[in-house]
């Protein structure tokens, strides 16, 4: 017993100093970029009355412009990703920050619609890659037993910054008439900035990597340089994990259960604002200020099932629930007549993906992991995000043919029942699979699956 606990006691002395380490210098600055980045995809939805009525924009096309990102978004993820194993993941970050910056800075010149959608496909090219380098570089720098925790705290900063960044925006329209812009055109100047600025910090601040961080002592770059190197690299085998990920039916089924997930979350995230101007006969700043509300309450939710799934170890019944508490969300939100109750509908709904979203992301991470793991990861994530264009357009067009918010609210609760089925199925199929083979790691691993799954 003694030579056990002498072994093993080291190794998480030294995991715990370097996490305390990296907690301080490198994960607020990763999570610091994850906010700005929610904020500049989603600002549009807080400043889509008075940017549709200076560009004569309808409910469709609006939609249409919000969701045309994940277009961009969607198709440049790998290659994306391939140069960020070229270029390294801190020089690739900073660059896929200062180009989604400009891009963001760009939405303030928009004249017409063509125009939006022009610079909304820009944005989506130039933020693409930023989540999956984000994950990798913080993998670099935690080791393999603090990973879990560090990526819900990533995870976290998205609820936090859609309730911020509703406020902030909102706050900006005061600026309306000031040297002659409009006040959604300063907020978009304004809300590029801080992407460049963070860009420049970690290009000039952060470390390449473990080895080169002054504040690591020796034991502690060895002990990460070993974890790094344990983890398969999957560089120069794209095109054959690739094809081994697209064999396997549960890939397609996670991104099957992961856009049933997020298409009812983008319609919120970007018609929020306009749902509640509509019930609460409010103007388009205090709008953005009362959208707050769902986005914190998804996060302190997130941090009650995330805590209470560690706990039990159970995510079956969490992750069907919540989904069913979304769809329950949203038809009352779209029946009950009241504004109030309409309000906490969505609140139920947004705290339903939100609060699923880390037990989510741990089937496929446990299913596929090593070589195919990325692979596996970005075309999930990468495909699944295109309910970002469908939703919002969907909803947009029925809101123009109905002139009622209802219909399309009552169809996005459907895909959150389809997604507790999945979701159901789904979990106790991977519990069921992972007790017996707790890892895919690589190629030919995949190949001795059974052909069910």
């Amino acid at each position: 017993m003694t030579n056990s606990l002498s072994t093993t006691d080291p190794d998480i002395d030294i995991e715990v100093r370097i996490y305390k380490k990296t907690l301080l210098r490198v994960i607020p600055v990763i999570m610091l970029g994850m906010f700005i980045s929610y904020i500049d995809r989603a600002n549009i939805g807080v400043l889509a009355g008075p940017m549709s009525e200076d560009l004569g924009l309808t409910a469709a096309t609006f939609g249409l412009a919000a969701g045309l990102f994940y277009i961009g978004y969607c198709f440049f993820e790998i290659p994306s990703n391939m140069a960020l194993a070229k270029y390294g993941a801190r020089i690739w970050l900073a660059r896929i920050m200062v180009t989604w910056g400009l891009a963001t800075m760009l939405m303030g010149f928009v004249q017409n619609d063509t125009t939006l959608y022009i610079v909304r496909i820009m944005l989506g090219i130039a933020e693409a890659g930023f989540s999956p380098g984000a994950l990798l570089f913080l993998a670099f720098w935690c080791p393999p037993r603090m990973l879990p925790r560090t990526y819900s705290m990533l995870n976290l900063a998205v609820p936090i910054a859609l309730a911020f960044g509703a406020v902030l925006t909102s706050a900006l329209l005061s600026l309306d008439g000031l040297l002659g812009l409009a006040g959604w055109r300063w907020a978009f100047l304004i809300e590029g900035i801080p992407a460049i600025l963070l860009a420049i910090y970690i290009f000039f601040r952060l470390p390449n990597g473990p080895a080169d961080a002054k504040w690591l002592d020796a034991s502690e770059k060895a002990y990460l340089a070993k974890a790094s190197a344990q983890r398969p690299e999957s560089a120069g085998h794209e095109l054959a994990q690739l094809w081994a990920v697209l064999r396997r039916p549960a890939a397609w089924l996670f991104t099957v259960l992961y856009f049933c997930m997020t298409i009812g979350y983008w319609t919120i995230a970007y018609f929020l604002p306009t749902i509640v101007r509509d019930q609460f006969d409010l103007g388009a700043a205090g709008a953005g200020f009362v959208s707050a509300i769902p986005w914190l309450f998804a996060a302190i939710v997130m941090i009650a099932v995330s805590r209470n799934v560690s706990r039990t170890g159970e995510r079956t019944w969490h992750m069907t629930l919540l989904q069913l508490a979304g769809a329950a969300g949203l038809t009352i939100a779209a029946l009950s007549g009241n504004p109030y109750l309409a309000l906490v509908g969505i609140s139920l709904a947004a705290a339903g993906f939100f609060g699923s979203l880390p037990t989510f992301n741990s089937m496929p991470a446990q299913l596929f992991t090593g070589g195919l793991a990325a692979v596996a990861l970005a075309m999930i994530n990468g495909l699944a995000s295109l309910s970002g264009l469908a939703g919002p357009y969907l909803f947009g067009l029925l809101k123009d043919n109905t002139g009622s918010t209802t219909n399309g609210l009552l169809i996005m609760a459907g895909f959150f029942v389809a997604a507790a089925i999945l979701a159901f199925t789904m979990s106790r199929w991977t519990d069921k699979i992972t007790g017996g083979l707790l890892h895919v790691n690589t190629i030919e691993e995949t190949e001795s699956l059974p052909a069910k799954n």
